[in-house]
C-alpha cells in the first residue's frame, strides 16, 4: 500500500519515480510542480444500539471517543485530472455498498471510477459494515458510510485550491506501535495473544515504515496530509467506547495541531499487533515518528527537529516539539505554530 501510493502520487506529480524510491526512512522530499488540492472530513454519527465490528462475537459499546469519519483528499494535476483518496473509520466494506458509492461520485465529480481510492482504516471500534464472524451489518450505519463517504469528496472537490500546492513526501519508521504477532512457542503452537513466557520467535517479519505525504498551499497553509503504517487498528483510550481507534485519533489530534485535514491509509497488516501498549501510547507513537515531525522539518529556519510527548490532563499526552534552529535562523514560537 505504501509503495503504491507513493507511486501514484509521484506519477500524478510529473516526478522521477526512481527518487521516490530511493527516499531514505527519516528523509523528506518535496515537488513544486502545479499541483491542485483539496481535503474534508464528514463524521459518521453511531449510536449505543449499533453493533460493534471487529469481533469473533457481535461487539456492543457505550459512548464514544474521537469522531468516526470519512476523510477525503483530491488531487488535481493537468493532464492527468483528478484523483479521490478516502479514508473511513470503519472495519471493511463490501462491493454491493461500495460500488453506487463509485458511481456517485464520479456522476457528481466527474472523478473517474478508476481514480478513486476507498480505504478502510480497519478500526476494531466502529459500527459493522458487513457481514462478518457470523452477524450482520448495521444497516442504518451502512447508509450513513454511503452518504459520508460521497459527501467527503464532494467537499474536498469544491475546496480545490486555486493556486498550485506543494507537495512533500516523509518517509519515517515506527517500530514499535506494531509487531508480527504470529509468535511461535517453544511447544511449536503458534499463538497471538496471551503470555509469551515461552516464546522463541515472530513468524515472519513487521513493516515499520511509516510513509508521510503532505500538501501546503501557495500561504505555505497545510492542506492535508496522508500517513499509511502496517498494523492492526485495535486500540482505545477508554475501554468499551466506539472510537477510530489510536490512528484515527492521531489523525485528529494531528488536525488540531497543524491545521488541514489528516488522513490514516491502513496498510497490509495481517497479524500485526502490539497488545502491551496502552491506546494513549500507541496514538502518541502513531503520531510522532515521521507524522509531527514532517511540519517542522520543511520550514526553511528548522535544521533538526524531534517531537516528543508530555502528560496533559484534557488528552492524556500532547505534543512538544524541539528544534535546531539552521546557522543564522531565529525563530520564535509562533513563527513555528503558523
Amino acid at each position: 500500500m505504501a509503495w503504491l501510493l507513493a507511486a501514484g502520487i509521484a506519477r500524478m506529480q510529473g516526478a522521477d519515480l526512481s527518487q521516490t524510491q530511493a527516499v531514505q526512512p527519516g528523509k523528506t522530499t518535496k515537488s513544486t510542480t502545479g499541483l491542485k488540492v483539496g481535503a474534508a472530513a464528514v463524521e459518521l454519527v453511531a449510536d449505543d444500539s449499533m453493533v460493534i465490528a471487529g469481533g469473533i462475537t457481535a461487539g456492543k459499546a457505550a459512548g464514544q471517543e474521537g469522531k468516526l469519519r470519512a476523510a477525503a483528499v483530491v488531487l488535481e494535476k493537468k493532464p492527468f485530472g483528478k484523483l479521490a483518496i478516502v479514508a473511513c473509520d470503519i472495519l471493511m466494506i463490501t462491493r454491493d455498498l461500495l460500488d453506487p458509492i463509485v458511481a456517485e461520485i464520479e456522476k457528481m465529480t466527474g472523478i473517474p471510477s478508476a481514480n478513486i481510492l476507498i480505504n478502510c482504516t480497519h478500526t476494531h471500534h466502529a459500527p459493522s459494515a458487513t457481514l462478518i464472524h457470523g452477524y450482520g451489518r448495521d444497516e442504518t450505519f451502512c447508509r450513513t458510510v454511503q452518504r459520508g463517504i460521497v459527501k467527503a469528496v464532494q467537499e474536498a472537490n469544491a475546496k480545490l485550491s486555486p493556486d498550485d500546492c506543494r507537495f512533500y513526501f516523509h518517509l519515517g519508521e515506527e517500530k514499535t506501535v506494531g509487531q508480527n504477532s504470529r509468535q511461535l512457542l517453544e511447544d511449536g503452537m503458534i499463538y497471538w495473544i496471551g503470555a509469551r513466557t515461552n516464546f522463541v520467535r515472530a513468524t515472519g517479519p513487521f513493516d515499520p515504515e511509516l510513509p508521510v505525504l503532505a500538501f501546503r498551499d501557495s500561504t505555505e497553509k497545510l492542506q492535508a496530509l496522508i500517513f499509511n503504517h502496517s498494523t492492526h487498528t485495535i486500540g482505545t483510550r477508554q475501554s468499551g467506547k466506539r472510537s477510530p481507534s489510536f490512528y484515527g485519533l492521531a489523525a485528529q489530534e494531528l488536525e488540531a495541531e497543524l491545521g488541514g485535514i489528516a488522513c490514516y491509509l491502513e496498510g497490509a497488516s495481517g497479524s500485526t499487533h502490539n497488545l502491551t501498549l496502552t491506546g494513549d501510547e500507541a496514538t502518541r507513537r502513531a503520531m510522532v515518528e515521521g507524522v509531527g515531525r514532517i511540519p517542522l522539518l520543511d520550514h526553511p529556519a528548522v535544521r533538526e527537529a524531534a517531537v516528543l510527548g508530555r502528560p496533559d490532563e484534557e488528552w492524556g499526552e500532547a505534543i512538544v516539539a524541539f528544534i535546531v534552529p539552521n546557522p543564522g535562523a531565529a525563530p520564535d514560537a509562533d513563527e513555528l505554530r503558523d
